[in-house]
């Protein structure tokens, strides 16, 4: 395998629809039962349109972009901020791009921009991964 260079691009992830049940799937897996990302009333209440996706779910899609690239070893570090909130039935494209590449304690590591955007191209949540490189 060739090692990855500045400004190369994981292939993109495009994540289905995520649905209600796929809402309702997560809350009980993660114990974030939040009314916001299960019933629309809640999260209006909330000042939100409707209900909304989970942001560790949004994250695990992009941990999920990021371990999956085939130059990838050992995920280091991983950080997201989310910028958006993703409406419940969205799909999501992940997206990521190499911004550096450096040894970090003596082994050959990427650092990877990563983004998630809704359907409507609105970006949902920024964040950045630091890979070991795979040998």
């Amino acid at each position: 395998m060739t090692t990855p260079s500045v400004g190369d691009r994981l292939p993109v992830s495009e994540v289905p629809a995520i649905t209600r049940e796929k809402l309702r799937e997560f809350a009980a897996a993660s114990g974030d039962d939040n009314p916001v990302h299960l019933d629309d009333e809640a999260a209006r209440q909330g000042g939100l349109d409707g209900a909304v996706v989970h942001g560790m779910l949004v994250m695990a899609h992009l941990g999920r972009l990021v371990t999956s690239w085939p130059a990838a070893g050992a995920l280091r570090s991983f950080k997201a901020r989310f910028t958006a909130p993703t409406p419940a039935g969205s799909r999501v494209t992940c997206a990521g791009k190499v911004a550096s590449v450096d040894v970090v304690d003596g082994r050959p590591c990427a650092r990877v921009q990563v983004t998630a955007a809704r359907d409507d191209g609105v970006t949902v949540a920024r964040g950045e991964a630091v890979v070991e490189l795979a040998a």
